[in-house]
């Protein structure tokens, strides 16, 4: 994917590939002007927001080839060079080319990302492993698979907060000692729960908050002690145009908080929170019994 912009000359007719991942947006209706490294949703709003993550995971993006994204840089190359979008291609083209490349291409280094890190593989990569531990805590599974679960959890966490980092270089003894951190904090409170419910087998109705405390408390450790050079040096920002303005401390704290409270503490609560929620409606309907087959299709689907 590295070497596309050598052949900007030529974007126009091959970056008609770009658009093919998400172009049914009718054409009536009203397209952000595009600016580069700039976001076309208002992230002042909750839509906005809601709108860029759904971006960011978007799944289809797993399958863009190397053409398609040599195209989009491509395609951004002629933007940069022109100072306004190429002739025949809209706002909207623009938008598509911007999302491939940030889909695939790592914006510090200009690497290709390594693929299960992207954030297009976040659904795939968690889905089984938040099942299982779901379906851990509500079957009273052994500690052992508990804490492979929360081990393999981890493993992802620290694959993708690799991946997506902000900045150019990581240094990678601090990297494994938040692995080796997260991974004790989330076994431990994992292992602490299970013992403390097996003495006192009336908390077991607090049993569901036992993966989710384990889960946001190992993955703030994961994402703070990865992303630590974000933290202490900051990361490199530009204006509206993409003219760098050098580095700024504050731009990765702000970074690093919106990750944690986002992806460490908002988004497991869906996950492995709601689930067990809605189990306990299902079973007050007394239509399905916990511990059957039955139980266990809705609770995975859930």
């Amino acid at each position: 994917a590295t070497g596309a912009a050598g052949v900007a000359s030529t974007v126009c007719d091959s970056a008609a590939l770009v658009a093919k991942q998400n172009s049914s947006k009718p054409e009536s209706v009203k397209v952000t002007p595009f600016s580069l490294g700039g976001e076309q949703h208002d992230q002042s709003t909750f839509v906005g927001r809601l709108t860029k993550i759904q971006e960011l995971i978007d799944m289809r993006t797993i399958f863009l080839t190397d053409a398609d994204v040599a195209a989009a840089q491509a395609r951004l190359n002629e933007f940069k060079r022109l100072g306004r979008c190429p002739d025949g291609v809209s706002d909207q083209d623009m938008w598509e080319a911007q999302r491939t490349v940030n889909a695939v291409v790592h914006g510090p280094t200009g690497e290709k990302m390594f693929l299960p890190g992207r954030m297009s593989m976040f659904v795939p990569m968690n889905l089984p492993i938040t099942a299982g531990m779901v379906l851990a805590a509500s079957q009273q599974a052994s500690m052992r698979v508990t804490l492979l679960l929360q081990w393999a959890n981890q493993t992802y966490n620290v694959v993708n907060n690799y991946v997506c980092r902000a900045g150019p270089e990581v240094a990678y003894g601090p990297l494994a000692q938040s692995y080796g951190l997260a991974v004790t904090a989330s076994c431990s409170i994992a292992m602490a729960a299970g013992s403390l419910l097996s003495t006192y087998p009336g908390l077991r109705v607090l049993g569901p908050l036992v993966p989710y405390l384990a889960v946001i408390s190992a993955g703030t450790t994961n994402v703070c002690f990865t992303r630590m050079d974000e933290i202490k040096n900051g990361i490199e920002v530009s204006d509206a145009d993409g003219n760098p303005l050098g580095r700024s401390v504050a731009a990765g704290q702000t970074a690093v908080f919106r990750t944690v409270t986002t992806r460490s503490m908002f988004l497991p609560v869906l996950s492995l929170l709601f689930p067990p929620a809605a189990m306990r409606a299902v079973y007050a309907t007394g239509l399905v019994s916990a511990g059957t087959a039955a139980a266990i299709a809705i609770e995975v689907a859930a």
